[in-house]
């Protein structure tokens, strides 16, 4: 953060959003020595203090507790100084105080500067065009490097800076957050090495969970594990070479992400979690839903902290799953929702556009319907696959995987028998149909056999003849806006077509496909 210049530049009052208190305090220290000048702190508790270089620590000059004395000391008395004022945003709802910061932000100052330092944006409209607002940025691994020095030297532990897979553990966290994570391990393994980094990571899953915006997804889902998608997984494999920094040198920019649309059951998140496996890096869930909150501009707020988190432990896997319900009321944003929704979008589509950091996003749908258009323009993400109901090879393949993970020897089945049986299945559908088939099994005290998953699937009414005009619909949309995540040609369900179905009142009227 370039304080210094911002000071110079004759900007009077400066806003600085963060949790991280003490790690401004080290910026504006570093200020005030180069630019000669003193520095105060204001609190409504300890009110006014100066800090002394030279003890390292704060002395207390004047009670100042009021806001508005401490504005009018900082307007008349005080000179050739930085004064932070800590938590001054409750005082915007006074006008004489927006009426006092106005002056002070109008007033020619050649020799001192205001820092309202605070843990949420709130802003007075009369004071946005005079102040200069900026978030501080989560820190990076020099940062890191300090905090692990501090915390070797305060439980006396031999540091090694040159550890970076303990200090990229740590990113995502504030200052005080990564010195805990640090000190939990040093105090539950008596050392700080790579094979603390664990513990680190464990702490952190906590602290982000606690924003409940984010999950930190630790997933136990290979490629192996998808069922046909050759063209998806083809992709992604190539995709993940481009983060290397040999691509960086060919000239490759890094991937941005993909969004997976398709029928429901047929792998797409199953698809995201084997990415982040493969890839071998951070994956993280954001939950569309949470971001949204009722106060004013906090929606806003939560997708900023969500995607700067994303950023700080890069390179990372962003998985949005389903993310259409979270665009649910964009519809109808303005009229029933102040346009949070539009905002949000607004927010999270600026950011895919223009992020600098490796972050990949992999977003998932069921209804198109519901996706606004922007989120599928090129550039914003790099391919948009369709993911239909498995062919004939695929569900061999499903068959056998599932089977592999009941410890069942796939030799002892007949796939062709299946694979045609279950026609017109979802890779869902045909887990559940071979659970069903050995609770049946179990229940006889048999094993379970050929004829047994079969009777399972002719009792189950797939997808494919509930929504076979959707699916029909879909398979012409995708056609010429996206890619086939797999490489068997479609199956035609005429036979499932003709059969009348009956459908509840929204799958008629929320589909604009029928």
């Amino acid at each position: 953060m370039e304080l210094t210049t911002l000071i110079r530049a004759g900007v009077n009052i400066i806003q600085l959003i963060t949790y991280e208190n003490k790690r401004v305090h080290g910026f504006v220290n570093i200020a005030s020595q180069e630019l000669v000048r003193d520095w105060y702190l204001w609190n409504r508790i300890e009110g006014l203090k100066k800090w002394d270089n030279e003890e390292k620590t704060f002395e207390t000059i004047e009670v100042e507790k009021e806001p508005s004395d401490i504005l009018e000391w900082f307007d008349d008395k005080a000179d050739k100084c930085i004064l932070i004022l800590e938590d001054f945003h409750p005082d915007f709802d006074d006008p004489r105080i927006i009426q006092r910061l106005r002056i002070i932000c109008q007033s020619k100052f050649e020799n001192k500067s205001l820092i309202l330092l605070q843990p949420a944006s709130k802003l007075p409209c009369e004071l946005e065009k005079d102040v200069y607002v900026e978030t501080l940025d989560l820190p990076d691994i020099k940062d890191m490097k300090v905090i692990y020095k501090s915390v070797c030297e305060k439980y006396g532990i031999l540091s090694n800076e040159n550890n970076p897979e303990l200090l990229e553990a740590a990113l995502g966290l504030t200052i005080m957050e990564a010195e805990r994570a640090f000190s939990s391990a040093a105090v539950i393994a008596g050392k700080l090495t790579s094979e603390e980094v664990r513990i680190i990571i464990s702490e952190k899953e906590n602290i982000i969970k606690k924003s409940g915006h984010l999950e930190y997804y630790h997933p136990n889902e290979t490629m192996d594990d998808i069922g046909g998608l050759e063209n998806l997984k083809d992709w992604l494999t190539k995709r993940g070479r481009g983060f290397s920094k040999y691509a960086k040198e060919y000239g490759l920019d890094a991937p941005k992400g993909v969004l997976m649309l398709g029928i429901p059951g047929t792998g797409k998140s199953l698809a995201a979690k084997a990415v982040g496996n493969a890839w071998n890096f951070p994956l993280l869930k954001l939950d569309m839903g949470k971001i949204f909150g009722g106060v004013v501009g906090e929606s806003e707020k939560n997708i900023r902290d969500a995607l700067k988190i994303a950023e700080a432990i890069s390179p990372s896997i962003l998985w949005i799953d389903e993310i259409e319900k979270g665009m649910s009321g964009l519809s109808s944003s303005g009229a029933t929702d102040g346009g949070t929704t539009s905002r949000v979008l607004g927010t999270f589509l600026t950011w895919m556009q223009e992020k600098k950091k490796p972050v990949f996003v992999v977003a998932t749908a069921n209804n198109i319907s519901q996706l606004p258009p922007e989120l599928l323009r090129k550039g914003r993400i790099d391919e948009i696959f369709f993911v239909d109901l498995p062919g004939p090879k695929a569900r061999k393949e499903i068959f056998s995987i599932h089977l592999r993970k009941k410890k069942r020897n796939t030799g002892d089945f007949d796939m062709d028998i299946l694979s045609k049986a279950s026609k017109g299945f979802s890779g869902a559908e045909i887990e559940e149909a071979l659970k069903e088939a050995m609770f049946q099994a179990y229940d006889r005290g048999e094993e379970v056999a050929t004829a047994d998953i079969k009777d399972a699937l002719e009792k189950t009414y797939p997808l494919s003849k509930t929504m076979s005009e959707v699916i029909k619909s879909m398979r012409e949309w995708a056609k010429s806006r996206a890619v086939f995540a797999s490489s068997e040609p479609a199956e035609n369900f005429s036979d499932s077509e003709t059969i009348k179905v009956p459908k509840l009142k929204q799958e008629t009227y929320n589909n604009p496909f029928i």
